[in-house]
């Protein structure tokens, strides 16, 4: 299997623990934003001022993707937020005439696959709040037009990485000052760092490394893995045992996968 591909798979894994670590925090969409970013970037070491400007539109997409995504998780449920975040493939799909890259019918399969699959795996849907769902709905285009166009790019990654994080933390400072910190525990503390070592040191930079070598809707199919992890860990975190549904959606999911990193095409 290609080593992108094995990569993506660990990052859309560490994807599974983002809502958790979110919902544990607590903290003020700004200040979650800006910190995992801030220190994700400076954990890199590779800052290259003159790349943070550059990729500054990456860095807005991703921070305006991440504020979303975190407001989606405290306005609606984690299964809402999760399943609508996870429509960005097909949103991938649709900006493919616009950004000219390549989509066959396998890839198509494999989108409509997974997603079936995590539909499934919430079912019966919980409607949550309008608000809270159309959110999520816009963070899963942000991220979809982030992947697309980040395909077209090409760079050493840990600089691309750490100059797109910067990036993102300086656009989301500004809400960072406005709400402040929030309620600091010890909870909240050990939940930001788990948001920056999984979804964000593993998860977005698997994103950034494999751009241009797979692509884009296969890595926002891959990032399906997400739904199926999170309901995993609700398991021994929350005692929530799956349903029939769930398991058979998860099936569908790895399917979806397995579809995606067989085909072995790049972007």
């Amino acid at each position: 299997m290609n080593k992108y591909y094995l990569l993506l798979i660990a990052g859309g894994m560490s994807f599974g623990t983002a809502s958790i670590f979110i919902k544990l925090s607590g903290m003020p969409p700004g200040s979650l934003a800006f910190l995992r970013f801030f220190i994700a970037g400076l954990i890199l070491g590779k800052v290259d001022l003159k790349k943070v400007v550059r990729y500054s539109p990456f860095g807005l997409l991703l921070a305006m993707h991440m504020v979303t995504f975190i407001i989606s998780v405290y306005s609606t449920t984690i299964i809402d937020a999760t399943v609508l975040v996870s429509t960005s493939p097909f949103f991938v799909i649709l900006l493919s005439p616009f950004l000219k890259f390549k989509v066959n019918l396998r890839d198509i399969i494999a989108v409509i696959t997974g997603f079936l699959g995590v539909v499934l795996m919430n079912l019966p849907l919980n409607p949550g709040l309008l608000f809270g769902n159309a959110i999520a709905i816009l963070s899963a285009f942000l991220i979809a037009l982030y992947t697309a166009g980040l395909s077209k790019v090409k760079d050493e990654p840990i600089t691309l990485t750490s100059s797109i994080y910067i990036s993102s933390s300086i656009f989301t400072l500004p809400l960072f000052l406005i709400q402040g910190l929030g309620t600091v525990t010890i909870t909240s503390v050990l939940a930001l760092l788990g948001l920056i070592a999984l979804p964000t040191l593993l998860g977005h930079t698997s994103i950034i490394v494999a751009s241009g070598k797979v692509k884009p809707q296969h890595i926002e199919t891959i990032g399906l893995l997400e739904p199926v992890v999170a309901t995993l860990l609700a398991i021994p975190i929350f005692g929530q045992i799956p349903t029939v549904f769930e398991i058979f959606g998860g099936m569908l999911v790895i399917l979806s996968i397995l579809i995606v990193v067989t085909s072995g095409e790049k972007s």
